[in-house]
This record gives C-alpha cells, structure tokens and sequence, in this order.
C-alpha cells in the first residue's frame, strides 16, 4: 500500500515541477518579446530636413509712389574710367538746372529703369507733350518733363497733363520738373493721380551713374534759356539789327542770352 502511495507522490511532484518550469519558459518568453517591441517604439524618428524659407514676393508691398525712399534700389555704382573727365557728375542743383532739356528727359528715364521700369522716350513733339511712356507688367504711366529751373510750372501745365491722360485712357501720370510746382498746380495734381518730381526730390530720385559728365554740362550753358531751362536758337532783333540767343519756346518764354551782356 505504501509502495502506490509513494509512486503516486513522486508523479505528482514531477508534473509540478514540469509545469513550473513551462510557465517559468513562458513568461521569460512574453517578458523578451515585451523588450524587443519597446526597444522598436523608442527609435528616433528620422530626421526631416528644415523647409526652405519662402523668398518674399516682389510684388509684396506694392509702393504707392514708383519713387517712394522706403522701396529704393541701391544706387548703380560708378563705372571707374581711364578718363576722369568723362566720370558723372556730382547730382547736384546746378548740375541739374545746366542739363539741357534732352539731358533731363534721359536722366528722369534712367531713374525709372532702375525702379524696375522700362522706359521710353517718344520723339520730340510726337505725343503730345508726354516724353516719357514707363511700363511695369500691366501699368502704363504717361510723364511729362519740364526742365524749367528758373520758372515755376503753373496749374495750366498739369491741367494739359490731366487733358492727355484722359485721351490716352491713362490711369496715373507723372510731371518731373527741375523747377518747382506752384501751389495751385500742386494741389491739382494731388487731386487727380498726378504724382511729382521737382527740384525737392529729384536730387535723391535720379540714378548718380546716369549723369552726363562734367564738361557736357558746362557746354549747355550758353545754350540754355535763363528763364526755363529750354534751348536758345540764334535771332536777329527786328529793330535793333542785334544778334542774340532766344528760347525756343517763344512766345511762351521771351528768355534771352546777349553775347557779352547779362541774360535777359
């Protein structure tokens, strides 16, 4: 009886131990499978290379004024020359009121090309009175320029000026002068989308590359009426028999230059 009892205990004991040991290989199963999964998670993610930042737009901010100083290019730096007469000359008033009319229609131009514009000087008579046609995407401006730099532009002036915007279904002009604006004719243009240049701003407004050199300058001056700024032409006085240098805008301008004598 003893002998079964025995035999049966010991069995027992075997399958205890055996299932203690399947449950030990189990968890030590589960516990490295656990491991291995949380070791995946916690892998870096890849990195990602940084955005590019956008470059602004160059119509962002879109100026009110095409020569406004808060939007001004840098200044085209002077070509160096063998010659250093022939360097641009200092922008200076002097130098702008000895430029020939010409001059000043070439150095208003070269002001707005380096704005971004492209501009066109029409023939001389050929559209009436605009000098200057500037284009940007789709925006056409009319100018008008008035090298008077001993007489002031009087509202009639600007009153032509609105005349031809209005024939050319133009939406804005410009009158670039070397002179000034009187008030009547300022306050015009401020009324009717009629923007300025005069002797204030087109100091700071023409590019400093695109003067004409020194001694060009001084060979207008005796070829510049005193009054306005315009070319003098070679007359005769009716009744004197005198020869004389008079504006070519006469009779609008009587401006005169005597040879030897002070201007008139």
């Amino acid at each position: 009886m003893a002998e079964p009892l025995r035999g049966g205990a010991l069995a027992g004991l075997a399958w205890l131990f055996l299932g203690v040991c399947c449950f030990g290989s189990l968890m030590s199963f589960v516990r490295q499978r656990f491991s291995l999964r949380s070791a995946t998670s916690k892998k870096p993610a890849a990195s990602r290379s940084p955005r590019r930042a956008r470059k602004a737009s160059p119509s962002a901010g879109r100026r009110e004024a095409p020569w406004v100083a808060a939007n001004e290019p840098p200044q085209t730096p002077r070509a160096a020359t063998s010659n250093p007469s022939n360097e641009p000359a200092p922008v200076t008033q002097e130098n702008i009121a000895n430029l020939s009319w010409f001059q000043f229609e070439q150095l208003i131009a070269a002001g707005f090309r380096r704005k971004g514009f492209s501009a066109e000087l029409t023939a001389e008579g050929a559209d009436e009175g605009i000098d200057i046609v500037l284009r940007e995407r789709n925006n056409v401006l009319l100018v008008q320029c008035k090298h008077w730099a001993g007489q002031s532009v009087g509202v009639n002036i600007a009153r032509e000026l609105f005349g031809v915007m209005h024939a050319k279904s133009a939406r804005k002009a410009i009158l670039a002068t070397s002179g000034r604006l009187t008030p009547e004719a300022r306050r015009f243009c401020d009324e009717n989308s009629i923007y300025c240049i005069d002797a204030d701003s087109v100091l700071s407004f023409v590019d400093p590359a695109a003067m004409p050199a020194q001694h060009e300058i001084a060979a207008n001056r005796r070829d510049l009426c005193p009054l306005c700024g315009a070319t003098m032409v070679a007359r005769t006085g009716r009744q004197s028999g005198r020869a004389f240098r008079g504006c070519s805008r006469y009779p609008a301008c009587k401006g005169k230059r005597f040879a030897g004598a002070a201007n008139a």
